[in-house]
């Protein structure tokens, strides 16, 4: 009687700690099921739906190691999902973060340096200029354009970007100046501009504009 109680409690031992591993190994697959489903709908997806974006603007050229690692993901993703079984989230998690920083850093870099010139005349007009309306629109147009920099990039960015940009070149065709008064605004944004850059076309320019009141001149020390 007492053996077949043991020999009862030994089954049921062996059920239990059968019963556990496989509770474990269920949740080691839970744990990789969401450690690559995170990565890839916060990571991979926007880094996909940005590159779309990006590859409608030809200032921006990627690596070729970006692209590859992009074209790796992809077929990682894919297989994945084909064969419904994670393998190695933590790596896929890793190295999508990894490129996700240098898909932006690629991105940023090349698009501040293509939008630098822009925004600069956009900055002297806003300095200059005495309407209120105007400042408060290049300032939203500068907005639009420090977004469009940022990562990830959508549609939605993309689209506000190009209305600004139209904006942009609209104020700028009215303000007429060529490469002298450029220069002229510069150094007053950056108060080193004299009497000595006063020339005859430069004031011409200052009253046709009505931005006498607007433009200071400052003393060295």
């Amino acid at each position: 009687m007492l053996q077949e109680k043991l020999n009862e409690c030994r089954v049921l031992m062996v059920e239990v700690s059968q019963n556990r591993q496989k509770d474990n190994e269920h949740q080691n697959v839970v744990r990789r099921n969401n450690t690559f489903f995170d990565t890839y709908k916060n990571y991979f997806v926007p880094i996909v739906k940005g590159y779309a974006v990006c590859k409608k603007y030809s200032h921006v050229n990627f690596s070729d190691k970006t692209i590859d690692e992009l074209n790796k993901y992809i077929d990682y993703s894919k297989k994945t999902f084909e064969q419904k079984t994670v393998i190695n989230p933590a790596k896929y998690q890793d190295g999508v973060k990894k490129l996700s920083e240098k898909i932006q850093s690629e991105w940023k870099s090349q698009t501040d340096d293509y939008l630098a010139a822009i925004k600069e005349e956009l900055g002297i007009l806003k300095l200059v200029s005495n309407e209120k309306q105007e400042i408060q629109k290049i300032q939203k147009i500068i907005v639009c354009m420090n977004n469009f920099s940022n990562w990830p990039v959508d549609e939605n960015v993309s689209s506000q970007y190009e209305a600004a940009n139209e904006k942009a070149n609209e104020i700028l065709s009215k303000m007429e100046f060529d490469d002298d008064i450029a220069v002229f605004l510069r150094k007053v944004k950056d108060k080193e501009a004299s009497l000595l850059d006063l020339t005859d076309p430069i004031i011409a320019w200052i009253r046709k504009e009505n931005l006498s009141g607007n433009i200071m001149l400052s003393i060295k020390n």
